[in-house]
């Protein structure tokens, strides 16, 4: 009792906060961690091994983890998530905004101000306005320096929880990007889950595309190659192996599908260790944030020049009445309220000149002023300077990032939420985006026997239906499989295998007893790649004399490797001239009706080597092959589809389809989706697309609508050139092979459902839910965003020339500014800060569809806005200045004398408050 606590146990406490916790697995996390980072063998041996792993995690190699074992594994071996970067503190970003130099400057400014308030008497400047005897020894001098530190606490302040708040969003945003879904199989039956759910001992499945959530050990795979070289440097993808086990987090499924044990997750995986060490939250600035920080500091520039014009007018009118030593009204007390400052206007001969006037001579008191009139100009360079033109644009990125979200718009970087604002172009995959990707077998062609509807009763030979269930079954993915929710089956994995399941199902035949049966018996297989358009799976016969080659792919692929075909007799007969039109004839009139069309063939072989069975093909010559069936299979257009692609088209936006399906098939579902509407639309297939020069290429880009059969170098290709010709290309990718494609165009957009991992991390947007829809959704929030930021920015610069240009006016005729720097830091505070916060988070509205796209390079400033701003400043003005230059003619402004300019600044001030308003609203 009490004795020292294990090393288990300290582990165990390290992961659950928890003392005297009691582990549930011989072995702690920080030791299977190490066995992966050092790659030591020797301690998997001494563990017996994978199966000895897997024995002391307790884990099936085969039926995988219980559900019931999930949260004792989470306490032990901990979460599979990296920590948040780390969050900025408040005052570090406060701190950091207090170093905007204009501000110091205005700090030390009104710190000076109140130094010399206190220290100078309040009568020694014959202006000092005493308005009872209690109030006479009341210094009130100190309150504005005192105000513009509020007024600069207070700006400081609200930029800074505007940062503040901006950091936790983007870090909200980024836990849901790296939620994704993986394949692992539990309680015997392959599931999806988060992630985030992923824990030790899990078994996954890997596939092509695919980025490793955990550290583990290889325990199965079909030629499986990793990309490590993020991770080791190395240039090429390496072969997993029962020799060469250990698999590392954060690399990339280059070829071949696998399945891998889980030994290590979150910060105690090699990625996550890793990425905890870099952790940091910071973003690059935004395209539009750049060139608005720029227009910022040409502006601030201008203000600079106002300012400066203001304390030289300000300070030059001062000095001049100084030396002139005119002499004014001594201060006098009507009801204790007011004194004179005006000039006097009794000669110097006049017997009572020495009872009314006196000299204004050089005081302490000119150091107050003159510092006032620095704080002054100061004042103006702060608010000219539009430091609300970068909050916008944050808070208005931020605030539509988080409602592209809600529509499934899953943004990665910052610069994809403006940039869609102009987009002209968007290159689009059928299957999934355009289509529900719910597919259905609906026709099909068995050895002359033809179904024409689904579940429609058929008989052929039953050893010739086994073996089309067998190369179904067999020559699929692994991670495709039918889940039974509910008695609702749904697809896991890819769907088109997953509709040819759904066949064999109704047909009466268990996939999975199929695969349990031969699973031993594969040899190698051939993932499939949208260059060859077909997969492959060679299974042993007869060992180790005869292989079974299994092909399913593209119906012309596969006819024109096959000599034979086998009848629904099940007798294999010479593929004739008729049959062969009869299959052509079957293809073209399912792909008419917008069904996709698969083939499925076989062909007998020997091993590539029998003296060494574990020796591999390299490629594989598919001629001779017997053709066993054709399928016509159904993929429905989404509803809601046609009405998106008439949006893009009156948005002027032109809309592509770039699809892996036969040109027929993709003619179909591009009328049906209004992709095609003239005579003149142009379709093509991507081997003739290949074959033309660029310039054939550019000629037809106008008219070009359809690039069928296309392969991953034709989609980029076609992207580049749209781009050579200013065009803003937007285009989707679910592949590794559409990678090139993603990276080229301007916005790549991943589908969340069907993309690899590889695909999302390099694209701009993820499309959570594979639906075109949600891609015009994010141009329309793309240009919310750039219409709010025009419109801040009018609005921002309507406030700006008005109130410099009615300081500047001011001080040459009438020797002082009409708005005092308070006054003017708080039109900044408000006008600032606040329209940044109501503007930048406008929703936006159909009517932005409207239009046309702004172009690449139009400038921020439009003419209509100029006009805006001009129309705007010069009535501002023309009611502002009568205010400030007449006030005292105006009846219901009457005030003693030495109030004048005071009460006609405060009705100016007023006004321009309201004038603000107006214009923002």
């Amino acid at each position: 009792m009490g004795g020292k606590p294990s090393k288990q146990q300290k582990q165990l406490e390290l992961y659950t906060g928890k003392k005297d916790a009691t582990p549930y697995y011989n072995i702690t996390g920080s030791t299977l961690s190490k066995m992966i980072s050092n790659k030591d063998g020797e301690l998997l041996t001494h563990y017996g091994g994978v199966e000895g792993i897997a024995k002391t995690i307790q884990t099936d190699l085969h039926n995988g983890i219980s559900d019931e074992s999930f949260v004792r594994r989470r306490e032990q071996f901990g979460h599979n998530k990296t920590p948040d970067p780390v969050i900025v503190p408040f005052w570090k970003i406060w701190f950091e905004a207090l170093q905007d130099k204009t501000l110091i400057i205005l700090i030390v400014a009104a710190i000076v101000s109140l130094i010399l308030a206190f220290a100078i008497p309040s009568n020694l400047d014959s202006c000092v306005v005493e308005t009872s005897d209690a109030k006479k020894e009341f210094n009130t001098d100190w309150i504005e320096g005192f105000a513009i530190l509020l007024a600069v606490l207070a700006v400081s302040l609200g930029g800074s929880a505007s940062d503040y708040s901006k950091q936790k969003k983007f870090i909200a945003l980024s836990s849901e990007e790296q939620d994704v879904k993986i394949k692992v199989t539990r309680n015997g039956q392959q599931t999806e889950i988060s992630t985030f759910d992923l824990c030790v001992g899990d078994l996954i499945y890997l596939d092509v595309g695919d980025i490793l959530p955990a550290d583990g050990i290889y325990v199965r795979g079909n030629d499986l190659r990793i990309d490590q070289s993020d991770m080791t440097g190395e240039s090429d993808a390496v072969r997993k192996t029962a020799d060469n086990f250990y698999m590392m987090s954060g690399t990339k499924v280059t070829d071949g599908n696998g399945e891998m044990l889980v030994v290590a997750v979150g910060p105690n995986s090699m990625w996550g260790n890793t990425m905890q060490a870099v952790n940091q939250n910071k973003s690059d600035p935004t395209p539009l944030q750049e060139s608005l920080d720029d227009l910022a500091v040409k502006i601030g520039y201008l203000g600079m020049a106002c300012g400066g014009i203001v304390f030289l007018v300000l300070t030059i009118y001062y000095m001049v009445s100084q030396l002139n030593h005119d002499p004014v009204m001594k201060s006098t007390e009507t009801n204790g309220i007011i004194k004179g400052c005006e000039t006097c206007n009794v000669s110097e001969t006049d017997p009572n000149f020495k009872d009314w006037c006196e000299d204004y001579a050089f005081d302490w008191k000119t150091m107050t002023v003159l510092v006032d009139y620095f704080i002054i100009g100061v004042t103006i360079i702060v608010v000219a300077v539009p430091e609300g033109l970068p909050l916008a644009v944050t808070i208005s990125l931020a605030y539509s990032m988080k409602q592209m979200f809600k529509d499934n718009n899953l943004v990665r970087h910052l610069k994809a939420c403006e940039t869609m604002s102009n987009c002209t172009n968007i290159c689009s995959d059928k299957t999934g985006t355009l289509t529900e990707n719910r597919m259905t077998v609906v026709n099909g062609w068995f050895g002359g026997v033809k179904m024409e509807r689904r579940g429609q009763d058929f008989h052929i030979d039953k050893t010739y239906e086994d073996m089309i269930h067998l190369n179904i079954a067999m020559n699929s993915s692994p991670s495709t499989s039918l889940s039974n929710e509910n008695g609702d089956i749904r697809v896991i994995g890819n769907k088109t295998e997953g509709a040819l399941l759904l066949f064999s199902r109704d047909r009466g035949t268990d996939y999975l007893e199929m695969r349990k049966q031969h699973g031993d018996d594969i040899y190698q297989m051939f993932a499939f790649s949208s260059a060859k358009k077909r997969m492959n799976t060679l299974m042993w016969m007869k060992r180790p004399d005869s292989l079974r080659m299994f092909t399913k792919g593209a119906p012309e692929m596969i006819l024109d490797t096959c000599t034979r075909y086998m009848d629904a007799s099940g007798i294999m007969k010479d593929m004739t001239e008729d049959i062969r039109n009869e299959l052509e004839a079957c293809q073209r009139e399912w792909a008419e009706k917008g069904y996709r069309t698969l083939s499925l063939s076989f062909k007998d072989m020997e091993p590539a080597d029998k003296g060494d069975l574990t020796k591999k093909f390299e490629t594989i010559n598919e001629d001779g092959s017997t053709l066993l069936c054709l399928f016509g299979i159904e993929d429905p257009l989404r509803p809601e589809v046609e009405e998106a692609v008439r949006t893009c088209q009156s948005a002027g936006i032109t809309v592509r389809m770039v699809t892996g399906d036969n040109i027929a098939t993709a003619k179909s579902i591009a009328r049906q989706c209004h992709i095609i509407t003239e005579e003149t639309d142009v379709e093509i297939e991507g081997k003739k697309f290949s074959e033309l020069q660029d310039e054939e290429v550019i000629a037809m880009l106008p008219n070009l609508k359809v690039i069928a059969r296309c392969s991953p170098e034709d989609k980029k290709r076609l992207v580049c050139l749209l781009k050579d010709q200013g065009e803003v290309v937007a285009v989707t990718g679910d592949g590794t092979n559409d990678v090139p494609a993603l990276k080229a165009a301007h916005i790549g957009l991943a589908m969340g459902i069907r993309g690899t991992d590889v695909a999302k991390r390099v694209s701009d947007i993820v499309i959570l839910d594979d639906n075109f829809k949600s891609i015009v959704k994010s141009v329309l929030w793309g240009r919310c965003v750039f219409d709010n930021i025009r419109k801040f920015l009018q609005f921002q610069l309507t406030v700006n020339v008005s109130a410099l240009a009615l300081c500047v006016i001011g001080s040459i005729f009438i020797g002082e500014s009409p708005l005092n720097a308070l006054q003017m830091l708080w039109v900044n505070l408000i006008m600032d800060t606040m329209a940044a916060l109501a503007l930048g988070t406008e929703k936006p509205t159909p009517s932005l569809l409207n239009r046309k796209p702004y172009g690449k390079y139009d400038s921020l400033i439009s003419n209509y806005m100029i006009r805006n701003i001009t129309i705007q400043t010069l009535y501002q003005l023309a009611c502002m200045l009568p205010l400030i230059f007449a006030g005292r003619f105006i009846p219901f402004l009457e005030a003693p004398c030495g109030f004048v300019s005071t009460v006609g600044r405060s009705t100016g001030f007023d006004y321009t408050k309201e004038c603000a308003s107006w214009d923002q609203s």
